[in-house]
């Protein structure tokens, strides 16, 4: 499948797109060990103490990788093979979403946002794992910062995904604070 076919909602830079291929792989990698054993997949769907499923809770998280695998082990009734489970996720994810989907997932997520605001601290320390999981100099790290910024623009608002209003809000904030973090690595760059 060609990277202009797993598009997540927009054209985004060839960097997103990779971002975006790798994650899907680790995604499915992950579900099919998830959904190994015969009785897994029952349990993945069935309600703990706390009235939520691991599915659900995985949908709770405002990290694109878990976002990643909620929406893959929805996809995958049992267990299979990742390439399997890559081939459906990359599907799911080739027919952009339509657009009063996408408008009622801002909406939903902005609906309290005066109540509650973005949880940029999360976010910031969020960010901060994830640069330092990033190997390379400061050019690279920032322009593989700025391909995660773009992932959860796109993936934050995304229909596809079965995320509740207060993760949206966590990728809306982590949008932010990897934008000024790219930017901050970009002006250190320019200094003398």
């Amino acid at each position: 499948m060609s990277a202009a076919a797993m598009e997540i909602y927009v054209n985004g830079p060839l960097q997103q797109q990779a971002l975006f291929s790798h994650l899907i792989k680790d995604a499915a990698r992950r579900a099919s060990s998830m959904l190994a054993l015969p009785h897994e997949a029952a349990r993945l769907r069935s309600p703990a103490d706390d009235g939520m499923t691991p599915i659900e809770r995985l949908e709770h998280s405002p990290l694109a990788e878990d976002q990643l695998v909620a929406t893959a082990l929805r996809l995958s009734p049992s267990a299979a093979r990742p390439r399997a489970i890559a081939g459906a996720l990359q599907r799911h994810f080739t027919t952009p979403p339509g657009w009063l989907a996408v408008e009622a997932q801002r909406r939903a997520a902005w609906s309290d946002f005066a109540g509650r605001g973005l949880p940029l601290e999360w976010a910031a320390h969020t960010a901060a794992g994830i640069e330092e999981q990033l190997n390379g100099g400061d050019a690279e790290t920032s322009s593989k910062l700025r391909a995660y910024a773009d992932l959860y623009s796109d993936l934050w608002c995304d229909p596809r995904i079965a995320a509740p209003a207060p993760a949206r809000r966590g990728m809306l904030a982590l949008v932010s604070v990897l934008h000024a973090r790219c930017a901050s690595l970009e002006g250190t760059e320019d200094a003398p």
